[in-house]
Parts: C-alpha cells; sequence; structure tokens
C-alpha cells in the first residue's frame, strides 16, 4: 500500500510540475534546434533553397549591415504551389526574386539551381568553396534549423579549412519560442526534429 501511495504522489507531483513549468518544456524542444554564431564578415553568404521569404528578408539584412558582398542562392526543389498561377520556378529563384525586389544587385548574387536537401546542399558549397578558395563562409537558413546546418556543414566543410557562420532567419508566420501556439508551428518543430533524428541515423552526425 505504501509502494502505491508513492507512485501515486510521484504522479500527481509529476503532472503537477509538469504543467506549471509547460512552457519552458516546450520551449526547450525549440531552443535545442536554435544554434547561431555571432554576425561576421565573411567572404560569401549562402542561402539554403527553402523559405525564400524568410531567408531573403534576413539576407538583405546582413548584406545592408555590412558582413558580405557576396551571396550565393541554391536550390533545386521546384515552387509546386506557383504552378497554379503558370509559374514554374525554383526555391533558389524564389529567394532571388525577393533579393532583387529588395534593392541588392545582380553582380553581388550567384544562383546554383541544385541541392535539395541540407546534405546535398553542403557537398554542392563545399566543392564551391574550392573553387572559388573561400575561407569563410556564413550560411543562412530558418532559426529552427540552424542545429541541423551547423552539423552537417561544419562537418562538411572544416575539413577543408573553411569556416562556417551559421545564422538563422525568424518565421513571419509564428514565433519559434511560442511555437505550440500555432499549427506551423507546430509542424515545423515536429518536422525537424524527425529530419534530425533521420540524419542522425543516416549520417551519424
Amino acid at each position: 500500500m505504501r509502494r502505491f501511495l508513492i507512485v501515486v504522489f510521484s504522479l500527481v507531483l509529476l503532472g503537477v510540475l509538469s504543467y506549471t513549468y509547460r512552457a519552458n518544456v516546450l520551449r526547450w524542444f525549440a531552443t535545442s534546434l536554435i544554434v547561431e554564431d555571432p554576425l561576421q564578415k565573411v567572404d560569401a553568404l549562402v542561402v539554403l533553397s527553402g523559405g525564400g521569404y524568410d531567408r531573403g528578408n534576413e539576407a538583405v539584412k546582413i548584406i545592408h549591415a555590412g558582413y558580405v558582398n557576396k551571396v550565393i542562392c541554391t536550390g533545386g526543389n521546384p515552387v509546386i504551389e506557383l504552378r497554379v498561377f503558370g509559374i514554374d520556378t525554383l526555391e533558389s529563384d524564389m529567394t532571388v526574386a525577393n533579393l532583387r525586389r529588395q534593392g541588392i544587385p545582380d553582380s553581388i548574387i550567384e544562383t546554383l539551381h541544385n541541392g535539395t536537401s541540407t546534405k546535398e546542399e553542403s557537398e554542392m558549397i563545399s566543392r564551391y568553396c574550392h573553387q572559388h578558395q573561400i575561407k569563410k563562409l556564413m550560411v543562412l537558413s530558418s532559426k529552427l534549423h540552424t542545429h541541423r546546418v551547423q552539423e552537417v556543414f561544419k562537418n562538411k566543410l572544416k575539413k577543408q579549412g573553411v569556416e562556417v557562420i551559421v545564422r538563422g532567419a525568424p518565421n513571419s508566420r509564428f514565433d519559434e519560442l511560442k511555437w505550440w501556439q500555432d499549427e506551423d508551428g507546430l509542424i515545423a518543430v515536429n518536422n525537424e526534429w524527425i529530419k534530425r533524428f533521420y540524419y542522425w541515423w543516416k549520417y551519424r552526425f
């Protein structure tokens, strides 16, 4: 009987603590995904594919702040939704269009119409850095993607002596630190944790 009461009390206590600190616990699921380096001058900025609006907006801020004078937009995935309007374009082109819309000149933009995953993009950028003697690179993605980006890119590029700075663009649809309050946030955090496990399982990062 005493053991039973201890178990019940422990469960009740656990429930009370979980409820009391639920925001902190839920926030941890996001903060564990966000890893950013301090902003600093680099040889080039890579804007990864996907989220061309948010990532493009953040890239413009970084360029205007004087941290970089060359931006590389990657991505070989098509933007399927735009085909409804008869527009056939790639994610990399969407990012470029956002940069141009905000006055970034074509002279500092380079588009790489390849890469359908973070892993593929890291391999492509590794070759690019070797070909163009880039030694310091900033990689920009979504905030919730930064931990995986850091693991993939830094592991790949440190072998060839390239320093990688990882930055994250805030999401315009939801607050990353209150992700559970929005359906888009729920989907984003859930997807990224699944991808982290997948990358760990497949590539052993």
